[in-house]
């Protein structure tokens, strides 16, 4: 199975891994970032300019591509931000940094998606694939860690069940997936996971759910994540 995968945050971390993995598996990779200057030069990889934030970017992102391919087989809902250290106690804790959490973690999801359903709807069997995070387990929550980014990704898995149930009818499925606590620029140093290991388990496990598991949270390695 290979297609069209368009990809957001894909300058750097786990969507740029991805990207790299996707392109070498035989898709069409269309990496979406806000600087493309960032995003991996390969014959199979398009640079798109994107910014989940901005209902413009979006809308001329989404343009450009339907006027180059007709369809796409699965987006890949990446871009994310991690506000502030994560040890910070609630009084600590800026509640911007709960508005800028929700503003890329969920509504540019939610922006996102709405823009690209059209050209999902083309495809024979599309896929939403968003980016949480076992952060936003909410019945494994036993810390208090992470205010702004495991709530965002706690919300982002109602989203993502609130979308399975309303397109499943359409045969598009959604799923939300933990790529595990990788290396990255947000995960650090001290995470146990590179992000070609990351990269590769997920690509596995996002080209073999199907529609029958829509709606599901699962791990890298296709997992069944707590709610």
């Amino acid at each position: 199975m290979a297609g069209v995968v368009l990809i957001t945050g894909a300058s750097r971390g786990i969507g740029r891994g991805l990207a790299e993995k996707f392109a070498a598996e035989g898709w069409t990779v269309l990496a979406a970032a806000r600087r493309t200057t960032d995003v991996p030069l390969d014959p199979s990889i398009q640079a798109i300019p994107l910014d989940v934030l901005s209902d413009e970017s979006v809308r001329e992102a989404a343009a450009a591509i339907a006027a180059g391919y007709p369809c796409i087989d699965m987006l890949v809902n990446n871009a994310a931000i991690f506000p502030g250290e994560g040890n910070e106690r609630l009084e600590e804790t800026s509640l911007e940094w709960f508005e800028e959490a929700f503003a890329t973690n969920v509504v540019g999801v939610a922006r996102v998606t709405r823009a690209f359903l059209p050209l999902l709807r083309k495809s024979a069997a599309p896929r939403i694939i968003n980016i949480s995070s076992g952060a936003g387990t909410i019945s494994e929550k036993t810390d208090s860690a992470y205010y702004p980014y495991s709530v965002s990704k706690a919300a982002l898995n109602m989203l993502t069940r609130a979308m399975a149930a309303e397109y499943r009818g359409e045969k598009i499925s959604v799923f939300a997936l933990s790529p595990g606590w990788v290396k990255t620029e947000m995960g650090g140093s001290l995470a146990p996971l590179s992000v070609e290991e990351s990269a590769g388990s997920l690509f596995q496990t996002m080209t073999r759910l199907g529609l029958e598991k829509s709606g599901g949270f699962f791990g890298r390695d296709g997992e069944v994540y707590p709610w």
